[in-house]
């Protein structure tokens, strides 16, 4: 965030001239608090602190103001307002060797001079649009250049098209194409005719559509509680995609499977479908080992190797792949007792992208 001015260290009672070689930064953080009864809470805070170096116990707090909500658009909507005291050079973007951003084009018009007051406004818009990992090209102007915008949107469409109709006169002219090219996808209005809407109101409204456009789910939502490896064996056969493939020996396992505990074995096959989603869309380049990925993103452990074993190629609808061996694993558990000690292992097609799942259980693939 920005530096605090003079004036805010003075009123929090300390002297600016004394922090010559100090660094006197603002921080913004974001927090989401889960009780061992399910809810959660999210708080959000702006800190002042004096720094000498990011070391522990180098730090001076000189202020702490925080907020908490019961609700995750609450909490969004306080963040959103807290980008106006974002430094100028910070942007949003998506993490080197993450899943790509969603994009979203955005028809806006007015100036295209950098001086004018809009340049701000587009960088916290693009803010707001990063709280949803979207990647926002604002246009501005679109009706001085429509056949080339309707071209891109014709040719490649973003995922969502939002037109402000404070400053399009003609906003069909871009929608249309666009929904003929994505038919079922979003195209919004938004704004008023007669512009009199804030820009607080703005950035609330946009805010509002990002939010439909890219839910954000917690991070096991996808895995409901499950009591019985019936039910596992259903959500994790519901998994499987281009990118995630189950062989014929791993379908038939899953029904009465004998590792004792099915919500932590579906837990850790959704997160390694996760990865899986990743080297699929970025073509096998995430940007660091798989090893390091899938820990720092998904928080599990994978091995690629394992000495002891020796498998047969993956079987998958009946036909063998040659060359393709299940000798990479994720560990659910470890140094445990056998009949508590859990692996996934899978087989990583480099040509196709995608990962294919021949082991889930116990540790005793053969």
């Amino acid at each position: 965030m920005q530096r605090p001015d003079d004036g805010e260290l003075v009123e929090l009672g300390s002297q600016p001239e004394k922090f010559r070689r100090e660094n006197p930064r603002a921080l913004g953080l974001a927090v989401g608090v889960k009780h061992p009864t399910g809810s959660t809470i999210f708080g959000v805070a702006r800190l002042v602190a004096v720094e000498h170096g990011l070391r522990f116990g180098s730090t001076q707090l000189l202020s702490l103001s925080d907020k908490w909500f019961e609700s995750l658009e609450e909490a969004e909507s306080e963040i959103v307002q807290m980008f106006k005291l974002a430094a100028i050079g910070f942007q949003a973007q998506a993490e080197p060797g993450g899943k790509p951003w969603k994009k979203v084009v955005a028809l806006l018009g007015g100036s295209k001079d950098e001086n004018s007051p809009r340049a701000h406004w587009k960088r916290e818009m693009r803010l707001v649009a990063g709280l949803r990992e979207i990647d926002l090209d604002i246009r501005p102007n679109p009706e001085s250049s429509i056949s080339q915008v309707v071209k891109e949107l014709k040719s490649r469409p973003p995922s969502a098209l939002l037109v402000w109709v404070d400053w399009v006169a003609n906003p069909e002219i871009f929608t249309a194409p666009y929904l003929a090219a994505k038919p079922g996808a979003k195209a919004d209005l938004l704004g008023t005719r007669n512009a009199e809407m804030s820009f607080d109101e703005h950035l609330a409204e946009l805010s509002m559509h990002l939010v439909e456009i890219s839910p954000i789910e917690e991070y096991d939502s996808r895995v409901p509680d499950v009591v019985n490896w019936a039910d596992a064996a259903e959500r994790i056969s519901n998994l499987v995609g281009p990118h995630f493939v189950l062989t014929d020996r791993a379908l038939k396992m899953l029904p009465g499977n004998p590792y004792p505990n099915p919500a932590r074995m579906l837990k850790f096959v959704t997160k390694l479908e996760r990865v899986a989603d990743s080297y699929f869309t970025l073509k096998g380049q995430l940007g660091a080992a798989l090893a390091d990925f899938s820990m720092a993103q998904c928080e599990i452990e994978i091995a690629l190797f394992d000495a002891k074993l020796s498998p047969s190629d993956v079987v998958v609808d009946g036909r063998t792949l040659d060359g393709l061996k299940a000798i990479p694993h994720v560990k659910v558990d470890d140094a445990k007792d056998p009949a508590h000690c859990g692996r996934i292992y899978f087989a990583i097609d480099g040509v196709k992208f995608r990962f294919i799942v021949d082991h889930v259980g116990l540790h005793d693939y053969r």
